[in-house]
């Protein structure tokens, strides 16, 4: 579910999207789609999640009774002490729940390390190039290579170029399921030249792991200090990473988006939006209800490419 779950351990296929029955009502969208999805997908063996936010914590709780594969992750905020020594034990906690509930012995940690390091390298590359290229068709491979078992995450961008230029937006936010949100962006005459999304900006922010150095606390060092979560109580460091990117690339627009009672981005986005008013940077939120919603998406970033 999240870039919090260490992928050196071993494969998870990520949730992207939820078209079935909603089981839960005035709750994360995103959450409550992923709940729904573990216990009514047949196809899924068990769920893997953070202890982040107020959603996460009580996720456990709805799936118990799901006879599947179950665990959580403990996350500490950013800064806090022992806050490497604590995610090393989750990180040493995941690996050992996954050898007893299947039964094998994962032997393979430094040599999927460097497999994400030079992964997240060429991604990297790409990102760094954005501004020439369709965001969608970059997000969408992404999310097609996040599918596969690791040894087969193989990067070789070739993507649509000469696109043609737009106003420069910046995109933040959590896992970005529903990519049709890309299409409506682009359709509106907008480019998107950076992003916080968990796939994209925070993976391709992480320092590589030295596979020479204790592996566990290489791991936990480069995930813990990347580009930062809302969850990680840091805003402060959040406005000046962002904001610093929002400078160097000339962006002339923010777009914020948020999943129905999703607390932390809720709590971000007024800090957020003081700071682009205060820079003078037009800023637009978007609420999605769920994995799904792009009801009124089209009509808002129509206008607000028109603001801006």
């Amino acid at each position: 579910m999240s870039g919090f779950v260490p992928e050196q351990v071993c494969d998870t296929i990520r949730f992207t999207q939820y078209s079935g029955d909603r089981n839960i009502v005035h709750y994360c969208g995103y959450v409550s789609d992923f709940i729904s999805k573990v216990l009514q997908d047949e196809s899924v063996d068990g769920a893997v999640y953070p202890k982040t936010c107020d959603s996460t914590r009580i996720m456990t709780s709805y799936l118990s009774n799901s006879g599947k594969f179950l665990h959580q992750i403990g996350v500490t905020t950013y800064g806090s002490a022992g806050a490497v020594e604590y995610y090393v034990y989750e990180i040493k906690r995941y690996k050992e729940a996954v050898e007893n509930y299947y039964g094998i012995s994962i032997n393979d940690i430094k040599d999927r390390s460097e497999i994400v390091n030079k992964r997240n390298a060429l991604i990297r590359k790409t990102y760094d190039n954005l501004a020439d290229l369709s965001f969608s068709h970059y997000l969408k491979s992404i999310h097609d290579l996040l599918e596969l078992p690791l040894v087969d995450q193989e990067w070789d961008y070739q993507g649509k170029g000469n696109v043609p230029p737009g106003k420069r937006v910046f995109v933040v936010g959590s896992f970005l399921s529903n990519l049709s949100i890309l299409d409506i962006i682009e359709k509106a005459g907008l480019s998107v030249v950076g992003d916080t999304l968990p796939e994209s900006g925070r993976l391709v922010s992480r320092e590589p792991v030295d596979v020479s150095a204790d592996i566990y606390m290489e791991i936990a060092q480069s995930i813990l200090t990347s580009r930062l979560s809302p969850t990680q109580n840091s805003f402060k460091r959040i406005i000046e990473d962002d904001f610093a990117e929002i400078s160097k690339k000339d962006v002339r627009g923010i777009i914020f988006l948020t999943q129905k009672y999703c607390e932390p981005y809720d709590y971000l986005y007024s800090i957020y939006k003081a700071e682009a008013d205060r820079r003078n940077v037009p800023i637009i939120q978007l609420y999605l209800n769920n994995t799904q919603d792009d009801g009124k998406a089209s009509l808002f970033l129509e206008a607000f490419a028109d603001t801006i």
